[in-house]
């Protein structure tokens, strides 16, 4: 699993990356559809909850992640918004994104699947 969240985060990371540098409208779309194609591979984040955890606390596990993801919802179109109207371009906004692709391949390589967490 830590494979292919890796790959996906690398993939990820460097299409968001590269978008911020192109011109073609045929380019962008393209960089923007291998972003979301490697993003949704971020779907196999919810087995870690049954994996890191017993049977009776997955769920718990399971919800914090939902609620950070929700947290995420409200705060990254509001950040987005922000650094648009003060920079007057979306460069910034595109960086944003590619740090965080580089916080989901961290996240994802450093995670030990060995251990069940006491949740």
């Amino acid at each position: 699993m830590r494979t292919v969240l890796g790959v996906s985060g690398v993939l990820t990371t460097l299409s968001t990356l590269l978008l911020a540098f192109v011109s073609s409208p045929v380019a962008a779309v393209t960089l923007l559809s291998s972003t979301l194609f490697f993003l949704r591979w971020a779907g196999l984040y919810w087995s870690i909850p049954a994996t890191l955890t017993d049977r009776g606390r997955a769920g718990v596990l399971g919800g914090m992640m939902n609620f950070a993801g929700n947290v995420g919802g409200i705060l990254v179109p509001i950040i987005i918004g922000v650094i648009v109207q003060v920079r007057g371009s979306y460069f910034l906004a595109l960086m944003f994104f590619t740090a965080s692709g580089i916080l989901y391949l961290v996240s994802s390589l450093v995670i030990d699947y060995s251990r069940k967490l006491p949740v």
